[in-house]
C-alpha cells in the first residue's frame, strides 16, 4: 500500500489524521557477521525493504498500535504511565515498545510525562530472514517517540546517538547485539555501504563496484533469534574465548569484547587467530573452565539465558570472529580496486566460517549456497544472525542465471538505499 493508502487506513483506525511518516530500511550485510558485539567492523548496506510507521499523538494516555496486518500482528493498547521494562521471548509489538523506552530512558521521562500516540505499522522487511526486520521496528518507533515526545526530529539528537541509543534499546527484547543493524539502518546514504566501527559509533562510506549485483535469496527456514538462545550463546562463548586469552598470557585486563582483547594482548586479528588455535579448547565444561578462569571472570561473560549453560564450544568461535574481523578490511579493499573475484572468494570463506566454525548455518542454507555457486556466483554466504533466513550473493553485472530469478528462493536484487528518516504529512 502506498503513503496515500496508509492515510486512508491511518484515518479510518483513528478518525484524525497521521501527523508524520517514519521510514526505516531494512539492512543486508555484505560482509562481518557475529563481530560486531566483540568490537569489529562491519560493512553493511541498508535495503528499499522498510518498516514504516504513521503516527499522531493522543489524548487518551493510551499508546495504541495497529499493523496493516493485523491477522498476523494484532493490535494492542498500552495504558500509560506504563513501567514496561522489557519482554523475553517478544511479542511483534514489544520492539516496538524497546524503541519507546529507549527515547524515554534518554529523555529521563517521569510517568507523568510519557505521552500518548496512535500508531499505524507496515513493513516489507522480511520476518526473521537476517535482514533486521526487528532492528527497523525498533529504530523506527524510536524517531517516532522523540518526536512526539519533543516535538524535534533530529538535531540535538544526532543520528549516531539514535542508532547507539536503539542498540541498547532492543536489549529489552533479550537480544545483546553489537549495533550494526541500528547503525547500518539509521547512518546509511543511498548508493552506498558502510563499514561501521563502534566505541565510538563512526562509519566510512563504501562505493561497491559498478559491475557488482547483489541478489538476496530466502533459504525457507526462520529464526526469531530473541525467542531462542543460539545468539547469546554465541556471544557469551566468545567472551569467555577472550578470558582465556588473557589468562594465558597472565594479562590483568577488563576486556570482554574480542577486539578489546586483543588490544589488550597487543595483538592484531590474525595474530589473536593463531594464539586462538594454540591455546583455547574446542569444548569444555563449566567445571573445568572455573579451573582456568575464575567464577568472576566468567559471570562478566554470561547473560540472563545463558547462564544456566554447562559447557561451552570456544575455539571455533574465536577462530571465526578474528577471521572475520580480517575479512572486513579485505572486502573493503577488493571493493576499492574494483576485484570481484576477490569479493566472491572472501564471501565464500566467510560462510564457510560461519558454518563450520560459528555454527550458524543450517543444511538448508548450505544447499542454496551450494546452489548459487553451481549458478555461476562469485560468491554467497548468509546474512545476518543465520539458522535460517538469507544469503546474500555476488554476481557480475548482466551476468545473473534465469534460474536464479526464477527460483522461488528469490527475494530481490539489492542496492545500497538511504537510512531512516521522518517526514510530516
Amino acid at each position: 500500500m502506498d503513503l496515500e493508502g496508509l492515510k486512508v487506513k491511518f484515518h479510518e483506525l483513528y478518525e484524525k489524521p497521521a501527523q508524520i511518516c517514519v521510514r526505516c530500511p531494512g539492512r543486508v550485510n555484505l560482509i562481518g557477521e557475529h563481530i560486531d558485539y566483540h568490537g569489529y567492523d562491519v560493512l553493511p548496506m541498508a535495503i528499499e525493504a522498510c518498516c514504516i510507521i504513521l503516527s499522531a499523538p493522543s489524548e487518551s494516555n493510551q499508546i495504541r498500535i495497529s499493523n496493516l496486518d493485523d491477522k498476523n500482528y494484532p493490535s494492542t493498547t498500552i495504558s500509560l504511565p506504563s513501567d514496561w521494562k522489557g519482554a523475553t521471548p517478544p511479542k511483534w509489538f514489544d520492539y516496538l515498545l524497546s524503541g519507546w523506552r529507549g527515547i524515554l530512558d534518554l529523555l529521563k521521562s517521569e510517568d507523568q510525562d510519557q505521552k500518548g500516540m496512535d500508531l499505524l505499522v507496515t513493513g516489507s522487511v522480511p520476518e526473521s530472514s537476517g535482514l533486521s526486520s526487528s532492528s527497523s521496528l525498533v529504530c523506527a518507533a524510536a524517531l517516532t517517540t522523540y518526536f512526539h515526545q519533543t516535538g524535534k526530529s533530529f538535531g540535538e539528537l544526532t543520528k549516531e546517538a539514535l542508532a547507539e541509543l536503539c542498540a541498547k534499546a532492543e536489549r529489552y527484547v533479550g537480544t545483546m547485539g553489537g549495533g550494526m543493524d541500528q547503525a547500518s539502518e539509521i547512518l546509511s546514504n543511498a548508493g552506498q555501504a558502510l563499514q561501521i566501527s563502534f566505541n565510538p559509533l563512526s562509519s566510512v562510506p563504501v562505493s561497491l563496484p559498478e559491475n557488482a549485483v547483489f541478489v538476496v535469496m530466502h533459504c525457507g527456514e526462520r529464526v526469531n533469534k530473541a525467542a531462542t538462545s543460539c545468539f547469546n550463546q554465541r556471544v557469551t562463548e566468545g567472551k569467555i574465548c577472550g578470558q582465556i586469552l588473557l589468562k594465558h598470557a597472565n594479562v590483568k585486563s577488563d576486556a570482554v569484547r574480542l577486539k578489546d582483547v586483543s588490544a589488550a594482548l597487543g595483538k592484531n586479528p590474525e595474530e589473536c587467530k593463531q594464539l586462538v588455535d594454540t591455546v583455547v579448547p574446542e569444548e569444555i565444561s563449566k567445571e573445568d573452565l572455573l579451573k582456568i578462569v575464575d567464577e568472576q571472570a566468567l559471570d562478566k561473560c554470561l547473560s540472563h539465558n545463558t547462564k544456566d549453560m554447562t559447557s561451552f564450544t570456544l575455539k571455533r568461535r574465536g577462530l571465526h570472529v578474528y577471521g572475520e574481523a580480517s575479512r572486513v578490511d579485505q572486502f573493503h579493499r577488493a571493493c576499492e580496486a574494483g576485484d570481484l573475484n576477490l569479493m566472491g572468494k572472501l564471501l565464500d570463506e566467510g560462510h564457510q566460517s560461519l558454518s563450520k566454525l560459528y555454527e550458524a548455518s543450517t543444511e538448508v542454507m548450505d544447499e542454496m549456497v551450494g546452489f548459487c555457486k553451481d549458478q555461476g556466483a562469485l560468491g554467497a554466504r548468509l546474512t545476518g544472525a543465520g539458522w535460517g533466513g538469507c544469503a546474500v550473493i555476488l554476481f557480475e553485472k548482466g551476468k545473473i542465471p534465469e534460474s536464479i530469478l526464477e527460483d522461488k528462493r528469490f527475494l530481490f536484487i539489492s542496492s545500497p538505499a538511504s537510512g531512516i528518516s521522518l517526514q510530516k504529512i
